[in-house]
């Protein structure tokens, strides 16, 4: 995908210079996006201890909730939490623990779902039973929901607006360095992946951008938060 190579060139530059980096990927699963320099040391916390287990790029697992568990100290060059915040009950824990854990001049890396989206209200206002039906009859997915993969519980709380991140970020010493939005629910692609889908979700669309005036976004945003030499 152009976006995730765009965004980790990004990255590369904002890490460029610092060495015997310490990467945090949190909620880490077993896959990654974004990649380091063969000398970073990785940390990845996750709940799922199958998914740690799983995961054979770390060189460090912790079994914990990126909600609670205690850093102690900024230690991190960078963090990256990749589609887990809208797996939160309480993201904005999980975002403030991330706050605390990096350096000055170190970096958060999200990626996430836009709450204020077509995608972010159908899934933030359905059940978890028809997320792991669309992954199976739609997406074709068959083992979805099985065995700690995903589709997981969705909570998409509004404290995840662009918006509310933009606030966070002026309330912890953060700035925004880059950000970056895109739709993972193009409607060509969806044309192509299922007629069923297709038919129901453009009138959707458009009764929905119409009733908000306009105001729905893109689907998914990227958006890397900077820590300034003020934070202490």
């Amino acid at each position: 995908m152009d976006k995730i190579l765009q965004l980790q060139s990004v990255v590369n530059k904002l890490l460029d210079g610092k060495t015997n980096i310490k990467a945090l990927e949190a909620g880490c699963g077993s896959y990654r996006f974004i990649q380091f320099d063969k000398n970073a040391y990785v940390i990845g916390i996750d709940i799922s201890e199958k998914q740690l287990q799983l995961n054979s790029y770390l060189s460090e697992k912790i079994l914990g909730d990126i909600q609670y568990y205690d850093f102690q100290n900024p230690i991190f060059d960078v963090i990256i939490c990749w589609n887990v915040l809208e797996h939160l009950p309480k993201p904005e824990l999980a975002l403030e623990n991330f706050a605390k854990a990096i350096k000055d001049d170190s970096i958060i890396v999200l990626a996430l779902p836009n709450v204020l989206s077509l995608k972010g209200i159908v899934t933030k206002f359905t059940p978890h039973w028809f997320h792991i039906l669309f992954y199976r009859y739609i997406w074709g997915i068959k083992n979805a929901g099985k065995n700690d993969t995903a589709p997981f519980k969705c909570y998409l709380k509004f404290s995840l607006r662009i918006q509310a991140i933009k606030r966070f970020a002026i309330n912890n010493s953060l700035r925004i360095v880059y950000f970056d939005n895109y739709d993972v629910m193009d409607i060509d692609h969806i044309r192509g992946r299922s007629k069923i889908l297709y038919v129901t979700y453009k009138p959707l669309m458009i009764f929905l951008k119409t009733i908000s005036f306009g105001k729905l976004g893109c689907s998914d945003f990227f958006v890397i938060l900077q820590k300034t030499q003020k934070a202490r």
